[in-house]
């Protein structure tokens, strides 16, 4: 039979346990992790690229001239190869972030030089972000064209 102390120890353990299961993980910053999927990109790292996306086939990319990509794999097919081409720049800047339970958006401007000194094209980026096993991960990704305005 135990004694009252032994009850005590077992009693304060079971209520330390049960405060500990309740414990909510840690939220993902949203924010850092849109700058360090923005960061892959201007860095050109597949490797840094790769935690940032769905691993899913919900993940897709939709261009400015209206093409997409669809799926996890054809997503980063293009990217191995854009990332190859070392002459482009790309200078995104934040300018919205909406965040929500487990689906969040980002909404990016950004200037893209095909060279280091080439004329910059503007856009808006639309990143949606899905906490997928406990970090936000892209699952779609919006470019929209930014036409210049009309000369005189």
């Amino acid at each position: 039979m135990l004694n009252r102390a032994t009850w005590q120890v077992v009693a304060v353990s079971v209520l330390m346990l049960a405060a500990c299961a309740h414990v909510p993980a840690a939220r993902p910053d949203f924010a850092a992790a849109v700058e360090n999927h923005l960061a892959a990109i201007k860095a050109k790292d597949i490797n840094a690229f790769l935690p940032t996306i769905s691993a899913t086939d919900e993940l897709d990319v939709i261009f400015p001239n209206g093409e997409a990509l669809k799926g996890h794999d054809a997503v980063v097919d293009f990217h191995k190869e854009w990332f190859g081409d070392r002459e482009w720049r790309m200078t995104p800047v934040v300018d919205k972030l909406i965040e929500g339970k487990d689906l969040s958006t980002a909404l990016v401007r950004y200037d893209y030089r095909d060279t280091p000194d080439g004329a910059p094209r503007s856009a808006w980026l639309v990143l949606v972000f899905r906490l997928e096993d406990g970090a936000w991960r892209l699952v779609h990704d919006q470019n929209t064209r930014i036409e210049p305005p009309e000369p005189g």
